[in-house]
């Protein structure tokens, strides 16, 4: 009898382990490109920072960083949005930026001076996403293609770690950033298993340029999340004394 009730138990952990099966990358990568053309708003989280350590022609090295930081919710199918960002640099104080695009006008305030009105809000929108979704979902498949995808639990890893000349230039390509050929790369990006919706991501990257004497660091980091479930803010700000401009000169990365 305790055999009986005992393989009765076993039978569905068998199943379930059996669902909790890997899919194929190709079909990962269709599934998070499927979920992420209709969303009506996400939340994300992006930190970019750049690290430039140069030797002059007297041997004295300098070192110069800039980093950005976006907070931001997302209406993709309004094409709007709100958030906050920062920007700093070794040499100047850091700025502080707030958001509020609507299909027709962005607005935008640095350090609490007055709104600044975009004819083209697709200007301040790129500006407030550092990158858009699309870019992270390219970055997906490309290092599907060169690196490795696991089932970790409850998320898909992709990874990947190292050098690889093809790889650098679809990186290159994709973040418009100058090839070089000693590149190394350390990139992990998190899918959920059962929505596949990009949940986060860390990307570094080290490319020494021997010729010049200079090693340039990046990294960039995401999370993501409230896919469908972000709000619109309760307030809107007073734009009343809002400047416009005619700026279309895109802002982004």
């Amino acid at each position: 009898m305790k055999k009986i009730i005992l393989s009765a138990l076993l039978l569905p952990l068998f199943l379930l382990s059996a669902c909790a099966t890997a899919l194929p990358g190709e079909e990962v990568l269709q599934n998070l490109i499927n979920r992420s053309a209709d969303l009506e708003s996400y939340h994300q989280f992006v930190a970019f920072r750049t690290t430039t350590t140069k030797e002059d022609l007297n041997g004295v090295t300098t070192v110069n960083e800039q980093y950005t930081t976006a907070d931001a919710t997302l209406f993709p199918e309004e094409k709007t949005g709100y958030g906050k960002r920062i920007d700093k640099n070794s040499d100047y104080p850091a700025t502080k930026s707030e958001f509020y695009v609507t299909p027709e006008v962005g607005y935008v305030r640095t350090d609490d001076a007055d709104w600044t009105a975009y004819a083209t809000p697709d200007v301040p929108l790129a500006s407030l996403q550092v990158y858009p979704m699309e870019t992270f979902i390219e970055l997906s498949q490309i290092i599907e293609a060169y690196g490795t995808l696991e089932l970790s639990g409850d998320e898909y890893l992709l990874s990947f770690s190292g050098s690889d000349d093809a790889l650098n230039k679809e990186l290159n390509y994709l973040f418009q950033t100058l090839p070089t050929e000693d590149t190394d790369y350390e990139i992990a990006i998190r899918l959920d298993a059962e929505s596949f919706y990009l949940t986060e991501f860390y990307y570094h990257s080290t490319a020494i340029h021997p010729d010049q004497k200079t090693t340039v660091t990046t990294e960039l980091t995401g999370e993501f999340d409230l896919y469908n479930q972000a709000k619109n803010l309760k307030t809107v700000p007073d734009f009343d004394a809002a400047d416009t401009t005619a700026e279309t000169a895109d802002s982004s990365f």
